[in-house]
C-alpha cells in the first residue's frame, strides 16, 4: 500500500500534499503574484477549496523555506477585539512566531503573561507553556503583531479567511487594518472570502479603504476531467478502481462543489473492497449511507421551521433544485404559498443567518444551501431517483 492513510479523500482544510486535488496552475499563479510584491484578494464560492488551497500553498517546501506563514480564520468574529484575538492566537501558536521572537520575545509581546514549567518526577523538563494570568488564551496587540512581522528576517504571508466578515464589525475595521497594512513591506496578505459582492465592494469601490490595494484572484471549480483523474489515481493508490462515469455522476450531482464531492468519495472509497471497482451503484449506496446519517438532523431542521408556508417553500425549492418566480400567481396557487408578501417574508427568514437553509443567487433565484438536505427532501417525497437520473443525463449529454 502506498500510504498509511486509511482513506485518501479528505474534507477538511489540512490535506496532505499527496492527496491534494489539482490546483497546480492556481498555486503557481498565486505564488508568482505574492513574490511579485502584491497582496491578493481571493474570491470563491463556499466549499470549493479556497481554505485548503491556501493551506496547500503554505505547505510547499519552497514556501516554508522562504516565508513565515499565518492562516487566520475570521469567520464568526464580531469585532476588532475578536479579530485581534484570533490573529494573536494564530500568531502565538505558529512555529513561525517562535522563530520570530523566541520564548522570551513571546512573553514580552503578551499582556499579563505567565509561564508554566512542568517537571517530571525524575527532575527532567517535560513541558513549557505561556499564557495569560488565569490560564486564558494569550492576548497580543495588533500593533505588536504587525511590528514583529515587519522586523522578521524572513518575509511573511498572512492569509485572512472569510475576510469580508470585518464589514459587519461595529468599528471601521477596514480603515483600521488598511492603516497598518499599507505601511508594511515585509508581509504579503491574502484576503480570502466567499462573498464576491462584499469583496468587490471592499476592493473595487473608490471610497473604500482597500480600493485597488490587491490583485484579484477568482478561484473557480476544479474541472470534471481533473477530478475524474484525481479520483482514479487515489483509488489506484490503494489497489482499488472507480469508473469514470461514477465520478462524473458525483460531479454533476453536486455541481462541482469540492467539499460535497469529497464526502461522497470518502464513503464510496470505504464501501469499495480491495481490488474492487466502484460504480454508480456504489456511489448511490454511499449517498444512502450519508443521507441516513443525517436523517435526525434534517428532520429536526425541517420540524423547527416557523410555519407550513416555510416548509412548502423549502420543499418546492428542493424538488426543483433551483427555483425562481416564487411569487408568481401560478406558483403561489400550486404550492399553497398564500400571497407574495408572505412568501417574501418566508424567503427572508430561510436565507437569514439564523436559518441559513436557502441561498439566493441572481436576482430572484434560490437553492438549498446544503445539497445533502436537498437530496434528503427529494428522498422523502419519492423523487431521489429522478435527481440521480437528471445528473446522469447531464454528464452523458442526454436531453432531460
Amino acid at each position: 500500500m502506498a500510504s498509511n492513510a486509511l482513506n485518501p479523500f479528505f474534507s477538511g482544510i489540512n490535506i496532505p500534499d499527496k492527496y491534494f486535488c489539482d490546483r497546480v496552475s492556481e498555486t503557481k499563479s498565486i505564488l508568482e503574484t505574492l513574490e511579485n510584491g502584491s497582496n491578493i484578494v481571493m474570491k470563491s464560492p463556499r466549499r470549493i477549496g479556497k481554505s485548503s488551497l491556501i493551506k496547500h500553498i503554505f505547505s510547499q517546501k519552497e514556501v516554508k523555506k522562504k516565508y513565515n506563514t499565518f492562516f487566520v480564520d475570521v469567520f464568526g468574529t464580531k469585532s476588532m477585539d475578536d479579530f485581534t484575538r484570533e490573529f494573536g492566537r494564530e500568531f502565538m501558536r505558529s512555529s513561525s512566531a517562535k522563530r520570530l521572537s523566541g520564548r522570551k520575545g513571546l512573553l514580552r509581546m503578551m499582556q499579563n503573561p505567565y509561564a508554566q514549567i512542568n517537571v517530571s518526577p525524575d527532575g527532567a523538563l517535560s513541558g513549557f507553556r505561556v499564557g495569560l494570568d488565569g490560564g486564558v488564551s494569550p492576548v497580543v496587540s495588533l500593533p505588536k503583531i504587525m511590528e514583529t512581522l515587519e522586523k522578521s528576517r524572513k518575509p511573511n504571508i498572512v492569509a485572512f479567511d472569510e475576510f469580508q466578515t470585518i464589514q459587519e464589525y461595529p468599528e471601521k475595521a477596514a480603515a483600521i487594518l488598511r492603516g497598518y497594512i499599507q505601511q508594511m513591506n515585509n508581509t504579503r496578505f491574502i484576503f480570502a472570502g466567499s462573498s464576491r459582492h462584499m469583496l468587490n465592494r471592499m476592493f473595487e469601490q473608490y471610497n473604500e479603504p482597500f480600493y485597488h490595494s490587491s490583485s484579484s484572484f477568482n478561484l473557480g471549480l476544479i474541472s470534471v476531467d481533473a477530478y475524474v483523474q484525481y479520483c482514479r489515481e487515489m483509488f489506484e493508490l490503494f489497489r482499488k478502481q472507480i469508473d469514470s462515469e461514477a465520478v462524473s455522476f458525483v460531479y454533476e450531482l453536486f455541481s462541482g462543489i469540492t467539499y460535497d464531492m469529497q464526502k461522497v468519495m470518502h464513503e464510496t472509497f470505504f464501501l469499495t473492497r480491495r481490488k474492487g471497482i466502484a460504480t454508480i451503484s456504489t456511489v448511490k449506496d454511499a449517498l444512502a449511507e450519508i443521507l441516513s446519517s443525517y436523517d435526525q438532523d434534517f428532520r429536526a431542521a425541517f420540524d423547527q421551521l416557523q410555519n407550513q408556508r416555510e416548509k412548502n417553500l423549502l420543499v418546492y425549492v428542493a424538488l426543483q433544485g433551483q427555483a425562481s418566480g416564487l411569487t408568481s400567481a401560478a406558483t403561489l396557487k400550486r404550492f399553497n404559498l398564500d400571497n407574495a408578501s408572505a412568501v417574501q417574508n418566508a424567503l427572508k427568514h430561510l436565507c437569514s443567518d439564523e436559518s441559513n437553509l436557502l441561498v439566493k443567487f441572481g436576482k430572484a433565484s434560490y437553492k438549498l444551501n446544503d445539497k445533502f438536505f436537498e437530496l434528503w427532501i427529494a428522498d422523502q417525497y419519492g423523487i431521489l431517483e429522478s435527481k440521480y437520473n437528471a445528473a446522469l443525463s447531464q454528464f452523458k449529454g442526454d436531453p432531460e
